[in-house]
C-alpha cells in the first residue's frame, strides 16, 4: 500500500514508525508548519516531522489544506490511502484523493468521545472502559464508518500519560493490520456509528485544568488523573501555582474544602465530599516531587489552598 501519513504530536509517532517498518510504502508525510516554541521562541519541528526526517521521508507542511498546489502534490503521489493521526480536519477535496480513502486512529470507543481530547474526557468522566477505533474520514468530525474497534479497560490508577502511550502503541498495531487486510484485497465493510451513543470530547479550555475544591474527592481525583503528567491539575498555594499529579481517595471527611493537613510524610486536602491524599505534586518553579518531599522542604504549610 502506498501511504501518505498525516500527524503532528507524540501520539502520532508510533503509527508512523510502525508503517515505516511494515511492508507498506510511505510516499510522504504531512504535518503542520513549524512554530516558535520555548523561551527563545525559536522555530521547532513537531514530533512527526522530526521522525519523518530521521527516516528520510518527504515532508509537506501546508498552511492551508485547501491550497491548490498542495492538493496537486498529493494527487501526484498517487496514494492508495491517507493515514491521519492527531492532525487537522481534512476537507473533502483532500481526504477523498486516495483510492481507499483516508483512515483515522481515534483513542476512544466511537461514537463515544468525539473530539480532540478523548483520553482526557474518558478520565474526567471516570469511565472504566474505552478503546481504539479506526474509522474512515468523512466531513462529520469523528463520525465516519468504523473499520476496526478494540475495547480496553481503564484501571483505577491509569492517568493520561498511561493511556496516551498505551493507545499510541496499540493504535499503530491496528492501523498496520487494517492496511495489511486492504492490501490482501479483503473487503472491510464500515459499520455506521450509532448517533444516539455519541458523546463529546471537546477541546480543553484553561478553566478545565483548575481544581474546584467544592467538588467531590472522586471528581477531583479523576481530574488529576486526566491531566497527569501534563499539564497538571492546578490550584494555588500561598499565591503561586501548585499542580497536583497523583492523588488517592481516602475514606475520611475530616477537612473542609481546600483545607490542608500535613502530618509526618502525608499531605491531605478536604473537598466538597471526602478527603484526598496528595501523592505527587509540582510547586511553581520546581520539579515534580513526592508530597513527602514537598512537606520536608515546606517551612510553613498554609491551612488552606488559595482557591
Amino acid at each position: 500500500m502506498r501511504v501518505v501519513f498525516m500527524g503532528n504530536p507524540d501520539f502520532s509517532v508510533p503509527a508512523l514508525q510502525a508503517i515505516q517498518e511494515s511492508t507498506h510504502e510511505i510516499a510522504g508525510v504531512v504535518c503542520s508548519p513549524d512554530k516558535p516554541r520555548g523561551r527563545g521562541r525559536k522555530l521547532a519541528s513537531l514530533p512527526v516531522k522530526a521522525t519523518a526526517q530521521e527516516f528520510g521521508l518527504r515532508v509537506f507542511q501546508p498552511r492551508s489544506l485547501k491550497d491548490a498546489e498542495f492538493l496537486k502534490e498529493m494527487r501526484s503521489l498517487q496514494p492508495d490511502v491517507f493515514v491521519v493521526v492527531a492532525f487537522r480536519i481534512l476537507p473533502r477535496e483532500l481526504f477523498s484523493i486516495p483510492r481507499f480513502g483516508s483512515l483515522n486512529i481515534h483513542p476512544s470507543l466511537l461514537p463515544k468521545g468525539r473530539g480532540p481530547a478523548p483520553i482526557q474526557w474518558t478520565l474526567l468522566r471516570g469511565e472504566t472502559e474505552t478503546g481504539i477505533t479506526i474509522i474512515q474520514l468523512t466531513e462529520q468530525i469523528d463520525g465516519g464508518g468504523i473499520l476496526m474497534q478494540e475495547r480496553a479497560a481503564v484501571n483505577d490508577e491509569d492517568c493520561y500519560g498511561d493511556l496516551h502511550d498505551r493507545f499510541a502503541k496499540r493504535g499503530a498495531e491496528l492501523i498496520v493490520d487494517v492496511l495489511d487486510r486492504l492490501e490482501r484485497g479483503e473487503v472491510i465493510r464500515p459499520i455506521e456509528q450509532d448517533e444516539s451513543l455519541a458523546t463529546s470530547a471537546r477541546k480543553l479550555e484553561p478553566n478545565d485544568y483548575l481544581i474546584d475544591w467544592s467538588k467531590s474527592a472522586e471528581e477531583i481525583h479523576h481530574q488529576i488523573r486526566a491531566f497527569s503528567p501534563t499539564p497538571g491539575a492546578a490550584t494555588r498555594l500561598s499565591g503561586v501555582a501548585f499542580k497536583i499529579l497523583k492523588s488517592l481517595i481516602i475514606d475520611t471527611k475530616t477537612l473542609k474544602p481546600r483545607q490542608l493537613n500535613g502530618s509526618k510524610e502525608t499531605l491531605s486536602v478536604g473537598t466538597g465530599n471526602g478527603d484526598l491524599r496528595l501523592i505527587r505534586v509540582k510547586p511553581a518553579g520546581k520539579k515534580e516531587m513526592d508530597a513527602a518531599a514537598f512537606l520536608r522542604g515546606a517551612r510553613d504549610l498554609p491551612e488552606f489552598f488559595d482557591l
